[in-house]
């Protein structure tokens, strides 16, 4: 099982080139790639897509990729706002402004030496990209793997807490029939006097409401939930998350079934944990690939 929310970043130096390579993902409902790419490599957008998509298939996916030159001749100057900056200057001298720009201060200001840009990807520089990107994705593989095994385990102790809880509930149940028996027979007595109670009748009357209350059917399916949840964190190299965030709904259907139906305390306030314990997995599951 993967997380979602995962990082890596790789770089790669040539005679030629250096490549930098920083990717970041996060939870999403399905794969959304996003790129920043240096000038010149929009071309090879679709490339660095592919190779991302075989590794990664749901999250937000930003891929950043920098390419620096390393030429001798790797920096340029812009010569326009050089230019801005000579005219400024002159301007600075008509206003009664003394002084001379020279060179080596004309070259720290912002923005005059500039990286030069690629203006061609040769296949070498190419490969170099791919390899580059292709390392950093597995650098986010191993990141939302190791994320994954721990989500898992914490996942699987809720399970846990949830079927003793479920367990709890059912051993409840034998008391639902005492419940209602005292809770209609004081109804009566108020009104009329205890000889008077028709036994047979109270009886049906017993059976009818035990009948609505009963809850084992939600109990069986509850039950059936949690046991496809934890085949599906046993899977192997599967995309489950889309698949647990169902269960779980189906979950929080039958726990709020059963406090509803629920005339016990004692069955709704373990049902209300259990509840609880769903939702908080329901969020840990919001992260799974």
């Amino acid at each position: 099982m993967h997380s979602m929310t995962g990082f890596g970043q790789a770089n790669r130096l040539s005679e030629e080139v250096e490549v930098f390579v920083e990717i970041r993902t996060v939870n999403s409902r399905y794969l959304d790639i996003k790129t920043r790419l240096s000038k010149g490599l929009i071309s090879l957008e679709q490339n660095i897509k592919k190779i991302v998509e075989l590794q990664l298939f749901r999250g937000r996916v930003d891929v950043q990729v920098d390419l620096k030159t390393n030429r001798s001749d790797q920096y340029d100057l812009n010569q326009n706002l050089v230019e801005n900056y000579l005219l400024l200057a002159e301007k600075s001298r008509s206003l009664g402004a003394v002084g001379k720009v020279d060179v080596s201060s004309l070259l720290q200001f912002p923005g005059v030496v500039i990286p030069k840009q690629i203006d061609s990807i040769s296949e070498p520089i190419g490969k170099a990209i791919f390899e580059t990107v292709q390392e950093a994705v597995s650098e986010v593989v191993i990141v939302r793997r190791t994320e994954g095994e721990a989500l898992k385990s914490d996942l699987k102790k809720r399970l846990v807490r949830i079927a003793k809880t479920t367990d709890f509930i059912v051993g409840q149940t034998e008391f639902i029939q005492s419940h209602y028996r005292e809770k209609l027979k004081k109804r009566l007595t108020d009104v009329i006097s205890e000889q008077d109670i028709d036994e047979n009748r109270l009886a049906q009357e017993i059976v009818y409401f035990v009948d609505r209350s009963d809850i084992s059917e939600e109990i069986t399916r509850l039950r059936s939930h949690l046991k496809q949840f934890q085949a599906c964190l046993d899977l192997k190299g599967q995309v489950i998350g889309r698949r647990l965030d169902f269960i779980c709904q189906e979950m929080g259907r039958e726990i709020n079934t059963v406090l509803s139906k629920s005339p016990l305390t004692t069955i709704s306030e373990p049902g209300l944990e259990g509840k609880s314990e769903i939702e908080k997995i329901r969020e840990q599951v919001q992260n799974v690939e």
